[in-house]
């Protein structure tokens, strides 16, 4: 199987994809009717499966919200938008806008105001639509895990690579709602609750085994071994050093060795910082371009979620680049496409990490980089305030803007209204700043040489001051901020540092003054409706239903 070839088969994934009968209870589904064979409704009498298009769904599910993007055919129940219910756009909302990063001014948008002022609930649209998706993804991987027949081509590399994606999605939800339904086949029985422990121990007994540490034969592909897009043995690495960098978080018990171990894995894998810039676009710029997975950029992304303007649309990769710019920033810093929707801008905090504030150059994510000395620092400070006294004011606040659909080699996007970068769900620098935090949290809250030096490589990379005598635990939550801002994972780290639910933060509470979040809201309710439909349920502490 080419799986390039996602970016191609995708979009059209009803070929040979299962289509799966969602009840109100997320893991209650069962196969019905025909789409794994389009030309037999009756899947009782399919003779032929396309198992490539169900691994393409399984993939797809990262990016796409049903059959026909970027709408159209949902996956998830009709009273769930889909443009608000891709996987990688809600996970961006849930842990930036609550954040000390982001601030969104859309807030006619329902989920958005709530995650601005950190009021969510139990009926939360957004996190409802986010829950669902992981148990649909989960339910996908279970399909092909009980069906799929042992001698198809490569079967080895792909029953891994669903393993993995079945971790993945479990992660998530063991990340952001604690303590989910938990199932492992396909099965009509409500399924029954797990701990954030038995979800951290599946997960880690199931990397550990198809990365080659365990007893399966059928493991993960070598670094780089499957096409790009496609799960390796390296991103088996991420998903552990990550998992067991946040574990005292999950099970009350620290592994910062274990993700000290796991992130040199990584490191010393075939992987590599892009340090190279090309055509006038710094290295790190490449990143997060349209062609960031030709560009150079694609050494350094170890696990992308794809997209692509023509074949694989979705508003959910759109918004990174149309959701941070108006009009007139879009003048002043072309990105590559046309709309501009003037939403998602920076808090003062994020700028603050830079030593940017209300007397900053004015000027595009260029100038204020150059000034700075720091690439990383893409603030569009013209025609914006510092300060953000209006919630729903796009200008009230700096731009910050990452993403551009524009191609560095000089090639025409696919689609003047759709995106084609990949979205780097896990690139090799994540193992940098993991090693060095684990390390520092290891010998006393200050990195070892070794450490260090992986740190001095990120702000290398950047053109920031990298001559350095050391570095502490509090200078490596802000470096955290730097190397990743935007990317959707701030929460994750903040609760981490426990600055989540402690620190004030403008419109938290819904007032500019700002306010702190109660400590239960380090994690994300369980959705009422499936609180409805499963009596072996219970809410997570502090939310209704508990």
């Amino acid at each position: 199987m080419n799986i390039k070839g996602i970016k191609n088969m995708m979009a059209v994934a009803l070929v040979g994809v299962a289509t799966l009968c969602f009840t109100a209870c997320a893991g209650d589904a069962t196969i019905f009717g025909g789409s794994l064979n389009p030309d037999n409704p009756n899947p009782q009498q399919t003779t032929t499966v396309d198992w490539d298009g169900i691994l393409n769904k399984i993939y797809g599910n990262l990016a796409l919200t049903g059959l026909t993007g970027p709408h159209g055919s949902s996956d998830l129940p009709s009273d769930i938008d889909e443009g608000m219910s891709v996987f990688m756009r809600v996970v961006w909302y849930a842990n930036e806008l609550p954040s000390d990063e982001a601030l969104c001014a859309w807030l006619t948008d329902a989920g958005i105001p709530e995650f601005n002022r950190g009021t969510w609930g139990d009926g939360h649209a957004l996190l409802r639509g986010l829950y669902y998706r992981c148990m649909f993804g989960i339910t996908l991987c279970n399909y092909f895990l009980d069906t799929a027949p042992t001698d198809l081509d490569d079967y080895g590399h792909k029953q891994a690579e669903v393993r993995f994606m079945r971790a993945l999605y479990y992660y998530y939800l063991m990340d952001m709602y604690a303590n989910p339904p938990f199932i492992t086949h396909v099965s009509s029985a409500a399924p029954e609750q797990a701990t954030r422990q038995q979800v951290f121990d599946f997960i880690e007994s199931e990397l550990k085994e198809i990365i080659g540490e365990g007893t399966e034969t059928n493991v993960l592909a070598a670094a780089k071994g499957v096409t790009y897009g496609r799960a390796d043995v390296v991103a088996g690495y991420m998903l552990l050093q990550r998992m067991y960098l946040n574990a005292e978080v999950y099970t009350g018990t620290a592994r910062w060795a274990d993700a000290r171990d796991y992130a040199e894995k990584a490191i010393n894998s075939s992987y590599e910082l892009n340090t190279t810039s090309f055509n006038g676009y710094t290295a790190y710029q490449l990143l997060f371009m349209g062609d960031n997975d030709t560009n150079g950029a694609q050494k350094e992304i170890v696990f992308p979620i794809l997209f692509d303007g023509e074949m694989t649309q979705s508003w959910g990769g759109v918004f990174l680049t149309a959701g941070m710019v108006n009009a007139d920033d879009a003048a002043l810093y072309p990105t590559g496409i046309p709309s501009a929707w003037g939403g998602i801008r920076a808090k003062p905090y994020f700028a603050e990490k830079w030593g940017i504030n209300a007397d900053a150059l004015q000027g595009s994510p260029l100038d204020v980089s150059e000034a700075i000395g720091d690439d990383r620092a893409l603030f569009m400070t013209q025609g914006h305030t510092y300060t953000m006294d209006k919630e729903d004011e796009f200008t009230n606040g700096y731009g910050y803007v990452k993403f551009l659909n524009t191609h560095a080699d000089g090639t025409e996007a696919h689609n003047s209204e759709h995106t084609d970068y990949d979205f780097p769900l896990f690139r090799l620098a994540e193992a940098y700043l993991t090693y060095a935090e684990a390390d520092a949290r290891l010998n006393g809250g200050f990195v070892s040489s070794t450490g260090l030096n992986y740190i001095k490589a990120l702000r290398t990379r950047a053109h920031a001051d990298a001559n350095l005598a050391g570095f502490s635990l509090s200078e490596i939550e802000d470096e955290w901020s730097r190397e990743f801002g935007f990317e959707g994972r701030r929460r994750m780290d903040m609760v981490r540092f426990g600055n989540f639910t402690g620190s004030r933060r403008v419109w938290l509470g819904g007032t500019a003054a700002g306010a702190t979040l109660a400590s239960y809201r380090n994690v994300f309710p369980l959705p009422s409706s499936d609180l409805i439909a499963n009596p072996n349920l219970k809410q997570n502490t502090g939310y209704t239903g508990n």
